[in-house]
């Protein structure tokens, strides 16, 4: 059985112990610079709607010299890679839905980054691509 990036994205947010539900997680392919991205759109009635964008690009890659940094932590495989990577936008996400004003890369979230994942950085650049 396949498991989704929702369904991944559940299981996170579930293991961290934050009550959420996961917006919805895409693969990009247009994403050539940056891994993954949080971004919120407004509709037409003037609703707003988060999503997860991670990019086919470099995270469907196989050829990466291993292991690989991403957000302070060695990787030794691209499923590792994209947890972090998911990790890591899943912190922007509860950010948001927790009402902070900033919810980029903060205290906040630096402190909930160590506390929930562990991560030793906020960035997960991943060959040439920097912070995202």
């Amino acid at each position: 059985m396949t498991v989704t990036l929702r369904q991944r994205a559940q299981a996170i947010l579930r293991e961290a112990g934050w009550d959420l539900t996961p917006p919805p997680v895409i693969w990009s392919p247009r994403m050539a610079r940056c891994a993954g991205l949080f971004v919120i759109e407004r509709d037409s009635r003037g609703k707003w709607h988060p999503e997860i964008r991670l990019s086919i690009p470099l995270l469907r890659r196989r050829d990466w010299p291993w292991p690989q940094q991403v957000c302070g932590m060695n990787c030794h495989d691209p499923e590792a890679v994209q947890r972090r990577i998911l990790e890591h936008e899943l912190i922007h996400y509860k950010l948001w839905m927790d009402g902070e004003r900033d919810w980029g890369h903060s205290e906040r979230f630096r402190q909930l980054a160590w506390e929930a994942f562990g991560h030793q950085s906020i960035t997960h650049g991943i060959g040439n691509e920097g912070e995202g």
